[in-house]
């Protein structure tokens, strides 16, 4: 059986990140003490994490023409295919301010840019290219998102969402045709109408529920994940390991992109939340997005050293 083909359609932006002794508040002007440039976006977060798990990644994205060269240099480094990265000479590529504290937290200005320029020729073009049992991943940092998943699925591909950031588009994407739904508590708890600190459990429940076509994966930051495979009675729970945050900016991307690139293998649901759990305890502890996702042999190896965070329940 030939090995699936992993396709991202997602954000490229520059990050500018600044260390700060805390984020700042209305009216002050703070004296950041370092600064760096990254490339990033969750799109290419998430591009990068399944190719560093062993995938075979096409990239359907686009930069600005006089600013994207740190962007397209990191899918070549990573051998992800461009074919599809458009240089747009009328837009710059998209870009973050990241601040990021003294507890490894950060806080996020997104410009969209080049990002929010696709057309649906360029999709349907692209598309062309891919088949039934091919994956698509998606997040909600680009434009035409909502069709991206209707012609996807139409093809049988299979559609992974990230449905961040959160906001009114959203709600109009047809997230039933999508085969895994990727949600924080936050993130989950607006879908189906529920208070962020309910039960997760409970919050599981009704996701399941109202996408019943769905494999859902809820991520809980610091208390781990619960996993509830589509189909399935079986809830999967996976506690976060415990290591010491320098950067949290590219943990979700990294357990996203470990996540679905492993399922996209056939590797067990459970092995596969527990190695997306290892390779985000991985990334935290690095600063940057890109640079701080592991390849595969070392999450191997770090769950080699450690003890199995998988639980009965969380």
């Amino acid at each position: 059986m030939a090995t699936p083909k992993l396709l991202v359609f997602g954000s490229l932006n520059v990050d500018f990140v600044y260390q700060v002794p805390h984020f700042v508040q209305p009216g002050e002007t703070l004296l950041s003490t370092g600064r760096q440039v990254f490339a990033g976006g969750k799109g290419l977060n998430q591009a990068v994490a399944l190719a560093q798990a062993g995938g075979q990644v096409y990239f359907d994205g686009a930069v600005g023409q006089d600013d994207g060269a740190i962007l397209l240099n990191v899918l070549d480094e990573k051998h992800i295919d461009t074919t599809h990265v458009k240089k747009r000479a009328q837009e710059p590529s998209g870009h973050t301010f990241i601040q990021v504290d003294s507890k490894g937290q950060n806080c996020i200005l997104l410009y969209g840019g080049a990002n929010q320029s696709h057309t649906k020729a360029e999709i349907d073009a692209c598309l062309a290219q891919f088949s039934a049992g091919d994956y698509l991943v998606v997040q909600n940092e680009t434009n035409e998102v909502a069709y991206m998943i209707e012609q996807a699925a139409d093809l049988g591909l299979k559609v992974c969402i990230n449905a961040s950031p959160l906001d009114d588009k959203v709600f109009a994407m047809p997230l039933e045709r999508c085969a895994y739904i990727i949600v924080n508590e936050i993130e989950g708890a607006a879908l189906v109408g529920m208070d962020a600190a309910a039960d997760p459990y409970e919050m599981l429940a009704q996701l399941k529920a109202k996408f019943t076509a769905s494999t859902i994966l809820l991520t809980l930051g610091s208390k781990g994940s619960l996993l509830a495979p589509q189909g399935s009675a079986k809830i999967y729970a996976c506690k976060a390991f415990k290591v010491q945050a320098v950067d949290t900016t590219a943990a979700g991307d990294t357990f996203l992109g470990y996540f679905v690139e492993q399922m996209s293998e056939g590797i067990a649901p459970e092995v596969a939340l527990q190695r997306a759990t290892a390779a985000s305890a991985i990334a935290v502890t690095r600063k940057g997005a890109t640079p701080s996702i592991p390849a595969i042999a070392e999450v191997l190896d770090f769950l080699q050293c450690h003890e199995p965070t998988l639980v009965d329940r969380l």
